[in-house]
């Protein structure tokens, strides 16, 4: 036996070899096909993208992209998704072949482009070895949104904090746990974004399914601490400066208003901790008129280089951990390797937190 265990040793490490992730953008060849895509690309000359607002994301995604790939015209139409939906639904029933990319939340592009079947897959068109190797990526993998991992990439991290407080009114450390805020001192002075909106609604289910809160919890929360709910999250964000509340829960831009000078702070309480998508997870219309500036576009905002163009001009934390980020991502931001998260912008999820906000909602007192 022992004479023939090297043979088998070597078998092993031959399976290990071939069927590694990534394996397919590392053989002999994926530097051609990325040289013969970069050429018929350059010969499309255009690439259409529907991506989020923002002077950022504009500059980044036209500007700097077209710095790296001069011969590629980027014409970016900025806008929420959900607003653009009709447009682009109507083009798509007429047979327009008019978009490239869509970058945007993972519930518009699930809810309708997905589950319509006018996605193409885009994890085939990934080649470059450092965007498939797994060990450039938060726990080793890189997301896609959608349950067949093919769809929708994902590559921003955006940590829900626990709350934003009025530092004021609240002393530094005296909240240390979620069970802080249901103390009756606190009660009449919280103040939350309504749960139709994405960010109260996930924080609030990843608090739901916690063993350590879980329903008792928030029933304690909205049954008893006289929650005040607001749609506007501007309107929060000067309640709480103002000192009207103590604590603000949903998506308060905390960091924005301490950045003015406001008398706020963001708090991370401990345990499994809510992360978002944002706006900008990638996916691919069936129907792209520029197929190979589509792929160059994925593989470069995927790659290194891309994301630390990312990082530099939006502040925001990539989930590529193989870039620097000291002195360029807000602390705040930043993903603890030894901590469990949920990432509530993916496919499994959805379905259950759409079913948990009607039970959510039936906690407020009825008007």
């Amino acid at each position: 036996m022992r004479r023939y265990w090297p043979k088998k040793l070597l078998v092993c490490l031959c399976c290990l070899y071939w069927f590694a992730p990534g394996y397919a953008a590392q053989a002999p060849g994926w530097k051609a096909d990325w040289e013969a895509t970069i050429r018929a690309a350059e010969k499309e000359g255009q690439l259409v993208i529907y991506g989020p607002r923002g002077r950022d994301q504009e500059i980044l995604y036209s500007e700097i992209f077209a710095k790296a790939f001069p011969k590629i015209r980027v014409q970016y139409t900025a806008g929420r998704l959900s607003q653009l939906i009709s447009r682009l639904m109507a083009e798509q029933r007429a047979g327009v072949r008019q978009v490239d990319l869509l970058l945007g939340g993972t519930d518009v592009v699930l809810g309708t482009f997905k589950d319509k079947g006018l996605l193409q897959p885009i994890r085939p068109l990934l080649v470059l070895p450092e965007v498939l190797d797994p060990s450039a990526w938060f726990k080793g993998k890189l997301l896609f949104a959608d349950i067949e991992e093919k769809y929708i990439a994902m590559y921003r991290a955006v940590p829900y904090s626990s709350a934003c407080i009025n530092t004021n009114l609240i002393k530094p450390g005296e909240l240390k746990s979620y069970w802080d805020l249901v103390n009756p001192k606190w009660k009449g002075k919280i103040a939350s974004q309504d749960f139709s909106s994405g960010s109260a609604r996930n924080q609030m289910y990843v608090l739901y399914i916690r063993e350590d809160l879980g329903p008792k919890y928030l029933k304690r929360l909205f049954g008893e601490m006289d929650v005040v709910i607001s749609r506007n999250v501007v309107q929060l964000g000067d309640w709480l400066a103002q000192g009207k509340f103590a604590i603000a829960l949903g998506g308060v831009d905390c960091p924005d208003l301490a950045l003015k000078g406001l008398p706020v702070a963001t708090i991370f309480l401990e345990g499994l901790g809510a992360v978002g998508a944002g706006n900008d997870p990638a996916s691919m219309l069936a129907s792209a008129p520029h197929p190979n500036a589509s792929k160059v576009f994925l593989n470069w905002v995927l790659s290194r280089e891309g994301q630390m163009a990312f990082q530099k001009i939006t502040k925001e934390n990539s989930l590529r951990i193989d870039i620097p980020k000291q002195g360029i991502v807000d602390p705040d931001l930043m993903l603890d390797p030894k901590r469990d998260y949920l990432f509530t912008g993916l496919e499994e999820h959805k379905k259950k937190i759409n079913e948990f906000e009607p039970w959510l909602e039936s906690l407020l007192p009825k008007k």
